[in-house]
């Protein structure tokens, strides 16, 4: 009986142990709808006995959710957005983690001809031709990014007509599956689009500009800011993520043999 007891009480020991050793991380969608969550927190685990629940919603949200203190870890893909953060106080510096390109995602049949033009030249012809185009809209890093590129040519999306340009105000899947049911373009990450399932006869157009790159930083919320942040075990993610042994696991994350992500 009294072995009996003292295996309850180890096991219930260990299990708040496990429990403490845990970690919010806020994060941006795109790194959940491409599977990289799935594929890179098991290593985590393994190697720091840490676990890592995320919260993956826009960019927007995930800063918003941070600076509310309600995570430990932000990754994030929006230095503009970024920056404020660290102006208000909630993080010292970001850190690079890795990178892919955004990239423009259309029907074959290519109704805007865009064919061949590079994104700003595409996003004209969207605008001249009124072509189907659907945006996130949710102020995401994506969708940040998107706006940038309108108003790099002098156009504002807010005043856009809705029966050419529709935001669905959601993730990127859910974004991607919208365009795909109307025949339309949008904007995505290139790794959601190459794990995205529901292609169909759908092909990528703008890819590889050096002016569409795709920088995922993290930052540690500041305990300053943030007293009951965990600020070690997030810290030890943190280096773990930016460690040689880290970048082999990114480098290998790939869907048929395409690579989702790039390192430094």
């Amino acid at each position: 009986m009294q072995n009996f007891i003292i295996s309850i009480l180890i096991y219930l020991f260990i299990s708040v142990i496990k429990a403490d050793n845990s970690i919010i991380l806020q994060s941006t969608t795109s790194l959940k709808n491409s599977g990289f969550y799935d594929y890179i927190l098991p290593f985590i685990y393994k190697d720091l006995g840490i676990k890592v629940n995320v919260v993956a919603v826009g960019t927007g949200a995930a800063i918003r959710n941070s600076m509310n203190c309600d995570g430990d870890l932000l990754i994030v893909h929006s230095p503009q957005q970024e920056k404020v953060f660290m102006e208000n106080g909630f993080s010292k510096k970001n850190h690079y983690i890795m990178h892919n390109y955004f990239v423009v995602v259309g029907p074959k049949n290519d109704p805007a001809k865009i064919s061949n033009l590079n994104v700003k030249s595409a996003f004209k012809k969207f605008f001249k031709t009124k072509s189907f185009f659907i945006s996130r809209g949710d102020n995401s890093g994506t969708d940040y990014k998107e706006k940038m590129i309108w108003k790099s040519l002098n156009l504002n999306s807010s005043k856009f007509s809705v029966n050419w340009y529709l935001e669905t105000g959601t993730s990127m899947g859910a974004t991607i599956n919208t365009a795909v049911g109307l025949n339309a373009y949008t904007f995505t990450d290139k790794a959601t689009w190459l794990s995205f399932k529901n292609k169909l006869d759908f092909i990528i157009y703008s890819d590889d500009e050096e002016n569409l790159i795709n920088i995922y930083n993290a930052h540690i919320i500041s305990k300053k800011k943030c007293p009951h942040s965990k600020y070690k075990l997030a810290n030890r993610v943190l280096s773990w993520l930016s460690s040689e042994n880290s970048k082999k696991y990114i480098i290998n994350l790939k869907n048929k043999n395409q690579q989702l992500f790039y390192v430094k």
